[in-house]
């Protein structure tokens, strides 16, 4: 037995709401789409709490009316730090430690270590076995500059062209010899920075075994030939080591001393086979008169050959 629908007790809406027939199939928008809209923003600060809840606890509070008050057992509890702030700050702690022993480390080992091997590595090069090798000015001072670079090119030296030739509308040019067991890459790196930068060890393993030819053209011809001597000892010894070298052992000597510059020194003439006579002087100083490098061995001499005609 069905009712009827005039029999039907009537239900008013309330006021600012409204009706949903039996009928509809959707409802219209109303307080349920109202609090489902603020069911989706109230999801946002989420994140926000997350983040924050690693460094804040959430405190006790209790309101009555308009009025909240806090719990004050947050007061009276022990002040512990969270675990996960503490496990960060361990991790910060143990990398700070490592990167201080490290850098202790580094600060002692070049302050007490760096100098004692500096000092070995200069032993070593001071000891090492090159040939020097000097050339004969008195077979070279007739040749013209190309003749003279392929008398050199021939003895397989390696040689670094600091002024090449037909640079100089004069003519001549400026050939380095490398020590044997130095490379071109090598060597022109510790000139580009300069002789004067190096380590005393560095010095040593660069000028040790080479030397530096200079022809000059103008006003005749006149050739320079410039070396460090670490083997002689004394001064006296490397004016003899260099005579010896370019056959001037018995030559005359005309003048001799110390010049204005602290060059000890020997001067004299020479005839070669041909005739043809050339002057030429020999002059040591102390390398570190040359170089201001500390370190350096204080039986460490330059040497410098010069003939002319």
């Amino acid at each position: 037995m069905t009712q009827s629908s005039e029999n039907q007790p009537s239900v008013e809406s309330a006021p600012g709401e409204e009706s949903l027939s039996p009928d509809s199939e959707t409802p219209k928008r109303g307080r349920h789409s109202a609090s489902h809209a603020r069911g989706a923003h109230g999801s946002q600060p989420q994140a926000r709490r997350s983040f924050s809840s690693l460094f804040h606890r959430e405190k006790s509070q209790v309101t009555i009316g308009d009025v909240r008050y806090y719990d004050g057992a947050e007061l009276s509890r022990p002040l512990e730090m969270p675990s996960r702030v503490r496990v960060v700050m361990y991790a910060a702690m143990a990398v700070a430690a490592l990167l201080g022993a490290l850098f202790l480390f580094n600060y002692f080992d070049s302050m007490m270590n760096e100098p004692l091997r500096q000092q070995q590595t200069l032993q070593e090069n001071l000891t090492r076995e090159v040939s020097l090798d000097l050339p004969s000015l008195t077979k070279l001072m007739p040749r013209s500059d190309e003749k003279i670079m392929a008398a050199l090119q021939k003895n397989d030296y390696t040689l670094y062209e600091r002024t090449p030739i037909g640079t100089d509308p004069d003519g001549g040019f400026e050939v380095i010899k490398l020590p044997a067991d130095v490379s071109l890459e090598e060597a022109g790196a510790m000139y580009l920075k300069g002789v004067d930068k190096l380590s005393a060890a560095d010095a040593v393993k660069l000028l040790k075994g080479g030397w530096t030819l200079t022809v000059s053209r103008k006003n005749g011809t006149s050739m320079r030939l410039r070396y460090a001597d670490f083997d002689s000892g004394t001064i006296e010894k490397a004016v003899q080591n260099a005579m010896a070298a370019e056959g001037l052992e018995n030559a005359t000597v005309e003048d001799s001393g110390v010049d204005d510059s602290g060059n000890t020194y020997q001067t004299g003439t020479v005839t070669d086979k041909k005739d043809r006579t050339y002057t030429w002087r020999v002059s040591v100083i102390e390398l570190s008169e040359v170089y201001d490098i500390s370190g350096l061995p204080n039986t460490a001499y330059f040497v410098g050959i010069r003939f002319s005609a």
